[in-house]
Protein backbone atom coordinates (compact mmCIF):
# COMPACT_ATOMS: atom_id res chain seq x y z
CA UNK A 1 0.00 0.00 0.00
CA UNK A 2 1.47 3.54 -0.73
CA UNK A 3 2.01 4.35 2.84
CA UNK A 4 5.64 5.32 3.79
CA UNK A 5 5.19 3.39 7.47
CA UNK A 6 3.91 0.19 5.21
CA UNK A 7 6.98 0.43 3.62
CA UNK A 8 10.22 2.23 4.48
CA UNK A 9 10.98 0.33 7.85
CA UNK A 10 10.47 -3.34 6.10
CA UNK A 11 9.51 -3.62 2.71
CA UNK A 12 12.25 -1.28 1.40
CA UNK A 13 15.05 -3.08 3.48
CA UNK A 14 14.31 -6.73 1.83
CA UNK A 15 14.04 -5.37 -1.73
CA UNK A 16 17.21 -3.46 -0.98
CA UNK A 17 18.84 -7.11 0.18
CA UNK A 18 17.21 -8.82 -2.89
CA UNK A 19 18.93 -6.70 -5.39
CA UNK A 20 22.47 -6.99 -3.18
CA UNK A 21 21.66 -10.16 -4.30
CA UNK A 22 21.50 -9.68 -7.51
CA UNK A 23 17.96 -9.99 -8.13
CA UNK A 24 15.79 -7.72 -10.25
CA UNK A 25 12.99 -6.51 -7.66
CA UNK A 26 10.43 -3.64 -7.98
CA UNK A 27 8.31 -2.48 -5.61
CA UNK A 28 4.76 -2.18 -7.05
CA UNK A 29 2.88 0.62 -5.23
CA UNK A 30 1.13 4.11 -5.78
CA UNK A 31 2.57 7.30 -7.00
CA UNK A 32 2.30 9.02 -3.78
CA UNK A 33 5.52 7.29 -2.19
CA UNK A 34 7.10 6.49 -5.68
CA UNK A 35 9.46 9.37 -5.42
CA UNK A 36 10.60 8.40 -1.91
CA UNK A 37 10.64 5.01 -2.73
CA UNK A 38 12.92 5.29 -5.53
CA UNK A 39 15.37 7.47 -4.01
CA UNK A 40 15.96 5.12 -1.34
CA UNK A 41 17.39 2.79 -4.04
CA UNK A 42 14.57 0.89 -5.45
CA UNK A 43 12.37 0.87 -9.04
CA UNK A 44 8.83 1.40 -8.57
CA UNK A 45 6.19 0.07 -10.67
CA UNK A 46 3.48 2.57 -10.09
CA UNK A 47 0.19 1.65 -10.05
CA UNK A 48 -2.58 4.46 -11.14
CA UNK A 49 -5.16 3.53 -9.05
CA UNK A 50 -3.20 2.84 -5.89
CA UNK A 51 -4.24 5.61 -3.40
CA UNK A 52 -2.71 6.72 -0.21
CA UNK A 53 -5.49 7.18 2.54
CA UNK A 54 -5.42 11.18 1.90
CA UNK A 55 -5.94 10.53 -1.82
CA UNK A 56 -9.00 8.72 -1.08
CA UNK A 57 -11.06 11.28 -0.72
CA UNK A 58 -11.27 11.96 -4.06
CA UNK A 59 -13.08 8.82 -5.39
CA UNK A 60 -15.96 9.04 -2.76
CA UNK A 61 -16.81 5.43 -4.14
CA UNK A 62 -14.64 3.53 -2.79
CA UNK A 63 -15.99 4.08 0.72
CA UNK A 64 -19.38 3.87 -0.54
CA UNK A 65 -21.08 1.27 1.61
CA UNK A 66 -18.33 1.17 4.47
CA UNK A 67 -20.13 3.31 6.81
CA UNK A 68 -17.38 5.20 7.14
CA UNK A 69 -16.69 8.97 5.88
CA UNK A 70 -13.83 11.57 5.93
CA UNK A 71 -15.67 13.56 8.42
CA UNK A 72 -15.24 11.18 11.00
CA UNK A 73 -11.65 12.23 10.82
CA UNK A 74 -12.36 15.83 11.79
CA UNK A 75 -14.40 15.01 14.43
CA UNK A 76 -12.60 11.84 16.29
CA UNK A 77 -11.81 12.69 19.84
CA UNK A 78 -10.28 9.43 21.18
CA UNK A 79 -10.51 10.52 24.70
CA UNK A 80 -14.75 10.82 24.20
CA UNK A 81 -15.16 7.97 21.46
CA UNK A 82 -12.05 5.84 21.88
CA UNK A 83 -10.33 4.14 19.03
CA UNK A 84 -11.61 5.06 15.29
CA UNK A 85 -13.12 2.58 13.54
CA UNK A 86 -11.73 2.73 9.72
CA UNK A 87 -12.58 0.21 7.01
CA UNK A 88 -9.81 -2.49 7.06
CA UNK A 89 -10.52 -3.91 3.77
CA UNK A 90 -11.81 -2.76 0.49
CA UNK A 91 -12.93 -4.59 -2.33
CA UNK A 92 -13.29 -2.05 -4.90
CA UNK A 93 -9.77 -0.96 -4.03
CA UNK A 94 -8.48 -4.35 -3.68
CA UNK A 95 -9.60 -5.20 -7.16
CA UNK A 96 -8.10 -2.60 -8.77
CA UNK A 97 -4.77 -3.10 -7.44
CA UNK A 98 -4.91 -6.55 -8.48
CA UNK A 99 -5.98 -5.04 -12.16
CA UNK A 100 -3.08 -2.54 -12.54
CA UNK A 101 -0.61 -5.46 -10.74
CA UNK A 102 -1.96 -7.67 -13.60
CA UNK A 103 -0.84 -4.88 -16.25
CA UNK A 104 2.21 -4.13 -14.61
CA UNK A 105 3.01 -7.69 -15.06
CA UNK A 106 2.84 -8.15 -18.83
CA UNK A 107 6.06 -6.62 -19.06
CA UNK A 108 7.62 -6.49 -15.67
CA UNK A 109 7.42 -10.33 -15.24
CA UNK A 110 7.78 -11.42 -11.37
CA UNK A 111 8.68 -14.83 -10.69
CA UNK A 112 7.75 -14.43 -7.14
CA UNK A 113 5.22 -11.86 -5.48
CA UNK A 114 5.73 -10.12 -2.16
CA UNK A 115 2.39 -8.46 -0.49
CA UNK A 116 2.64 -6.60 2.51
CA UNK A 117 0.12 -8.13 5.21
CA UNK A 118 -2.37 -5.00 4.46
CA UNK A 119 -2.32 -5.71 0.59
CA UNK A 120 -4.27 -8.50 -1.12
CA UNK A 121 -4.05 -7.32 -4.40
CA UNK A 122 -0.94 -9.13 -5.08
CA UNK A 123 -2.44 -12.32 -3.51
CA UNK A 124 -4.90 -11.89 -6.25
CA UNK A 125 -2.57 -11.41 -9.13
CA UNK A 126 -0.40 -14.08 -7.49
CA UNK A 127 -3.06 -16.53 -7.66
CA UNK A 128 -3.96 -15.51 -11.51
CA UNK A 129 -0.96 -15.74 -13.18
CA UNK A 130 0.32 -19.10 -10.96
CA UNK A 131 3.27 -17.55 -9.45
CA UNK A 132 4.74 -18.37 -5.80
CA UNK A 133 3.33 -15.61 -3.11
CA UNK A 134 5.06 -14.49 0.56
CA UNK A 135 4.13 -12.20 2.81
CA UNK A 136 5.80 -9.64 5.03
CA UNK A 137 3.95 -9.39 8.10
CA UNK A 138 3.69 -5.69 8.94
CA UNK A 139 0.42 -6.21 11.13
CA UNK A 140 0.00 -9.57 12.09
CA UNK A 141 -3.00 -9.48 13.87
CA UNK A 142 -5.01 -6.96 11.71
CA UNK A 143 -6.74 -9.75 9.58
CA UNK A 144 -8.60 -11.17 13.11
CA UNK A 145 -10.68 -7.85 12.76
CA UNK A 146 -11.51 -8.87 9.23
CA UNK A 147 -14.08 -11.65 9.91
CA UNK A 148 -15.66 -12.25 7.59
CA UNK A 149 -12.04 -11.71 5.02
CA UNK A 150 -12.57 -15.63 3.73
CA UNK A 151 -16.10 -14.63 2.00
CA UNK A 152 -15.02 -11.74 0.85
CA UNK A 153 -11.34 -13.25 -1.02
CA UNK A 154 -14.34 -15.55 -2.55
CA UNK A 155 -15.96 -13.11 -3.94
CA UNK A 156 -13.08 -11.34 -5.91
CA UNK A 157 -11.98 -14.52 -6.92
CA UNK A 158 -14.77 -15.52 -8.79
CA UNK A 159 -14.73 -12.23 -10.37
CA UNK A 160 -11.39 -13.63 -11.76
CA UNK A 161 -12.44 -16.80 -12.44
CA UNK A 162 -10.56 -18.37 -9.76
CA UNK A 163 -11.92 -21.16 -7.53
CA UNK A 164 -13.59 -21.11 -3.90
CA UNK A 165 -10.85 -21.24 -0.90
CA UNK A 166 -12.34 -22.34 2.20
CA UNK A 167 -9.32 -20.40 4.70
CA UNK A 168 -8.58 -16.81 4.48
CA UNK A 169 -5.17 -18.24 5.03
CA UNK A 170 -4.69 -19.60 1.86
CA UNK A 171 -3.92 -15.96 1.36
CA UNK A 172 -0.22 -16.09 3.50
CA UNK A 173 0.80 -18.08 0.51
CA UNK A 174 3.92 -20.48 0.83
CA UNK A 175 6.06 -18.44 3.35
CA UNK A 176 5.12 -15.26 5.82
CA UNK A 177 8.40 -13.16 6.98
CA UNK A 178 7.31 -12.68 11.34
CA UNK A 179 8.91 -9.69 12.43
CA UNK A 180 8.78 -10.92 16.12
CA UNK A 181 8.90 -13.80 17.62
CA UNK A 182 6.47 -16.87 17.96
CA UNK A 183 5.13 -15.76 21.03
CA UNK A 184 3.68 -12.58 19.70
CA UNK A 185 1.44 -14.59 17.47
CA UNK A 186 -1.55 -16.34 18.70
CA UNK A 187 -2.00 -19.91 18.02
CA UNK A 188 -4.36 -18.78 15.32
CA UNK A 189 -2.28 -16.92 13.54
CA UNK A 190 0.66 -19.15 13.01
CA UNK A 191 0.66 -21.19 9.66
CA UNK A 192 3.06 -23.91 8.44
CA UNK A 193 4.91 -20.75 6.25
CA UNK A 194 5.77 -18.46 9.42
CA UNK A 195 9.48 -17.93 9.34
CA UNK A 196 10.76 -15.48 12.65
CA UNK A 197 13.12 -12.72 11.75
CA UNK A 198 14.88 -9.80 13.63
CA UNK A 199 14.26 -6.69 12.05
CA UNK A 200 17.94 -4.73 11.74
CA UNK A 201 18.45 -1.11 12.74
CA UNK A 202 18.88 1.21 10.42
CA UNK A 203 22.07 3.58 10.48
CA UNK A 204 21.28 6.38 8.51
CA UNK A 205 19.19 8.28 11.54
CA UNK A 206 19.77 11.70 12.31
CA UNK A 207 21.45 12.67 15.93
CA UNK A 208 19.53 13.79 18.67
CA UNK A 209 18.19 16.91 19.39
CA UNK A 210 21.15 19.01 22.30
CA UNK A 211 17.87 19.29 24.39
CA UNK A 212 17.70 15.81 24.52
CA UNK A 213 21.17 14.78 24.59
CA UNK A 214 21.28 17.35 27.78
CA UNK A 215 18.39 15.81 30.01
CA UNK A 216 20.08 14.64 33.66
CA UNK A 217 20.41 11.39 34.36
CA UNK A 218 18.17 12.06 37.44
CA UNK A 219 14.75 10.50 36.68
CA UNK A 220 13.30 7.81 34.15
CA UNK A 221 13.59 8.82 30.51
CA UNK A 222 9.84 7.94 28.77
CA UNK A 223 9.08 8.74 25.32
CA UNK A 224 5.57 9.19 24.47
CA UNK A 225 4.64 9.37 20.33
CA UNK A 226 1.20 8.17 18.61
CA UNK A 227 2.75 7.42 15.30
CA UNK A 228 2.60 9.21 11.65
CA UNK A 229 -0.53 9.21 11.33
CA UNK A 230 -2.64 9.83 14.27
CA UNK A 231 -2.20 13.52 14.52
CA UNK A 232 -3.52 14.23 11.13
CA UNK A 233 -6.73 12.21 12.20
CA UNK A 234 -7.50 13.92 15.64
CA UNK A 235 -9.89 16.65 15.77
CA UNK A 236 -8.70 20.23 16.73
CA UNK A 237 -10.73 19.64 20.40
CA UNK A 238 -9.19 16.53 21.17
CA UNK A 239 -7.37 16.97 24.38
CA UNK A 240 -4.81 13.67 23.68
CA UNK A 241 -1.80 15.19 23.42
CA UNK A 242 -2.25 17.88 26.45
CA UNK A 243 -3.50 15.03 28.83
CA UNK A 244 -0.09 13.17 27.82
CA UNK A 245 1.57 16.55 28.50
CA UNK A 246 0.15 17.01 31.62
CA UNK A 247 0.39 13.48 32.72
CA UNK A 248 4.40 13.88 32.32
CA UNK A 249 4.79 16.65 33.95
CA UNK A 250 3.25 14.96 36.75
CA UNK A 251 5.91 12.82 37.39
CA UNK A 252 8.83 12.40 38.46
CA UNK A 253 10.33 11.49 35.25
CA UNK A 254 12.23 13.31 32.09
CA UNK A 255 9.84 12.53 29.00
CA UNK A 256 9.85 13.44 24.69
CA UNK A 257 6.67 14.34 23.81
CA UNK A 258 6.22 13.79 20.04
CA UNK A 259 4.06 16.83 18.19
CA UNK A 260 4.38 15.28 14.66
CA UNK A 261 5.02 18.28 12.92
CA UNK A 262 7.27 21.70 13.48
CA UNK A 263 3.88 23.84 12.79
CA UNK A 264 2.33 21.61 15.61
CA UNK A 265 5.08 22.51 18.25
CA UNK A 266 5.42 26.27 16.76
CA UNK A 267 1.37 26.09 17.71
CA UNK A 268 1.17 24.56 21.06
CA UNK A 269 -0.61 26.40 23.35
CA UNK A 270 -1.14 23.43 26.37
CA UNK A 271 1.07 22.88 28.86
CA UNK A 272 4.79 23.44 28.99
CA UNK A 273 6.01 21.10 32.02
CA UNK A 274 9.64 21.70 32.93
CA UNK A 275 10.64 18.04 32.49
CA UNK A 276 9.21 17.74 29.13
CA UNK A 277 10.66 18.32 25.86
CA UNK A 278 8.45 18.85 22.76
CA UNK A 279 9.32 17.49 19.31
CA UNK A 280 8.56 17.33 15.96
CA UNK A 281 10.13 14.24 15.11
CA UNK A 282 12.66 11.82 16.73
CA UNK A 283 14.94 8.89 15.72
CA UNK A 284 12.99 6.73 17.14
CA UNK A 285 14.53 3.23 17.11
CA UNK A 286 17.75 4.84 18.16
CA UNK A 287 15.64 6.77 21.26
CA UNK A 288 13.68 3.71 22.38
CA UNK A 289 17.41 2.44 23.62
CA UNK A 290 17.58 4.97 25.97
CA UNK A 291 14.45 4.76 27.24
CA UNK A 292 13.01 3.36 30.36
CA UNK A 293 9.38 3.85 29.08
CA UNK A 294 7.31 3.95 26.13
CA UNK A 295 3.99 5.64 25.84
CA UNK A 296 2.41 4.20 22.01
CA UNK A 297 -0.60 4.16 20.15
CA UNK A 298 0.44 0.62 19.69
CA UNK A 299 1.31 0.84 16.05
CA UNK A 300 3.37 -2.60 15.24
CA UNK A 301 5.92 -1.05 14.08
CA UNK A 302 6.21 0.76 17.45
CA UNK A 303 5.77 -2.32 19.50
CA UNK A 304 8.52 -3.92 17.29
CA UNK A 305 10.93 -1.23 18.53
CA UNK A 306 10.57 -1.31 21.63
CA UNK A 307 10.55 -4.82 22.20
CA UNK A 308 13.77 -4.68 20.00
CA UNK A 309 15.17 -2.51 22.40
CA UNK A 310 13.76 -4.26 25.71
CA UNK A 311 11.61 -1.09 26.37
CA UNK A 312 8.27 -1.59 28.18
CA UNK A 313 4.74 0.27 27.08
CA UNK A 314 1.99 2.13 28.15
CA UNK A 315 -0.66 1.30 24.77
CA UNK A 316 -3.19 3.90 23.97
CA UNK A 317 -4.65 2.80 20.56
CA UNK A 318 -6.10 4.59 18.37
CA UNK A 319 -7.18 3.00 15.18
CA UNK A 320 -6.80 0.13 13.33
CA UNK A 321 -5.38 -3.22 14.28
CA UNK A 322 -4.03 -1.43 17.74
CA UNK A 323 -6.41 -2.71 20.10
CA UNK A 324 -5.27 -6.20 19.14
CA UNK A 325 -1.68 -4.59 19.75
CA UNK A 326 -1.85 -3.18 22.79
CA UNK A 327 -4.14 -6.11 24.36
CA UNK A 328 -1.11 -8.68 23.31
CA UNK A 329 1.18 -6.14 25.36
CA UNK A 330 -0.70 -6.54 28.21
CA UNK A 331 -1.34 -9.64 27.89
CA UNK A 332 2.34 -10.98 27.83
CA UNK A 333 2.78 -8.50 30.41
CA UNK A 334 5.24 -6.64 28.32
CA UNK A 335 2.90 -3.21 29.80
CA UNK A 336 -0.34 -1.71 30.37
CA UNK A 337 -3.12 -1.25 28.01
CA UNK A 338 -5.71 1.82 28.56
CA UNK A 339 -8.07 2.50 26.54
CA UNK A 340 -8.37 5.81 25.15
CA UNK A 341 -11.76 6.37 25.88
CA UNK A 342 -12.59 8.25 29.24
CA UNK A 343 -8.26 9.29 28.91
CA UNK A 344 -7.57 12.13 31.32
CA UNK A 345 -3.94 13.06 32.69
CA UNK A 346 -4.58 11.31 35.72
CA UNK A 347 -5.59 7.99 34.16
CA UNK A 348 -2.20 8.07 31.75
CA UNK A 349 -0.26 8.89 35.02
CA UNK A 350 -0.99 6.28 36.87
CA UNK A 351 -0.55 3.80 34.03
CA UNK A 352 2.70 5.19 33.63
CA UNK A 353 3.67 4.97 37.56
CA UNK A 354 2.30 1.58 37.34
CA UNK A 355 4.76 0.42 34.63
CA UNK A 356 7.56 2.43 36.09
CA UNK A 357 7.00 0.58 39.70
CA UNK A 358 6.69 -2.89 38.33
CA UNK A 359 9.88 -4.43 37.58
CA UNK A 360 8.04 -7.47 35.90
CA UNK A 361 7.34 -5.49 32.98
CA UNK A 362 10.66 -4.32 32.19
CA UNK A 363 12.12 -8.21 32.74
CA UNK A 364 9.50 -9.42 30.02
CA UNK A 365 10.60 -6.73 27.83
CA UNK A 366 14.38 -7.24 28.55
CA UNK A 367 13.02 -11.55 27.91
CA UNK A 368 11.33 -10.46 24.94
CA UNK A 369 14.62 -8.54 23.51
CA UNK A 370 16.56 -11.91 23.89
CA UNK A 371 14.16 -13.93 22.16
CA UNK A 372 14.24 -11.03 18.99
CA UNK A 373 18.10 -10.94 19.17
CA UNK A 374 18.30 -15.18 18.67
CA UNK A 375 16.74 -14.57 15.40
CA UNK A 376 17.87 -14.44 12.03
CA UNK A 377 18.21 -10.93 10.33
CA UNK A 378 15.37 -10.35 7.87
CA UNK A 379 17.62 -10.41 5.17
CA UNK A 380 17.87 -14.25 5.65
CA UNK A 381 14.35 -13.81 4.00
CA UNK A 382 16.01 -13.60 0.84
CA UNK A 383 16.99 -16.80 0.88
CA UNK A 384 13.99 -18.11 1.69
CA UNK A 385 12.12 -16.24 -1.61
CA UNK A 386 14.92 -18.12 -3.69
CA UNK A 387 13.54 -21.28 -2.47
CA UNK A 388 9.98 -20.56 -3.56
CA UNK A 389 11.18 -19.91 -7.57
Amino acid sequence: MPIRSHLVPVVVPVALALRRAGHEVAIATGSAVAEEISRLGVPVLVLPRALAPEEVGRRPELMAGTGFSPEQFRQWRPEVTGPLSVPLFNGLMTAEFAGDLLDAAKTWRPDVIVRETNEYGGYLAAEVLGLPLAVLDIAPLISRLVPDLTERLNRLREDLGLPAIEEATHASGLLTAGLLPEPWYPEDQRTPGHRYYRVPATTDEQPLDPAIVDFPADRPFVLAGFGSNAHSLLATGSELMRSTVDALGSLPVRAVAVLGSEQAVAAWTGPRPANVHLASFVPQRSLLGACDLFLTHAGFSGVREALSAGVPMVAVPLFAEQPENAARVHGLGLGVHIDPAGLTADVLAAGLERVLDEPSCRSAARAFQRRILGLPALTAFTDALESLV
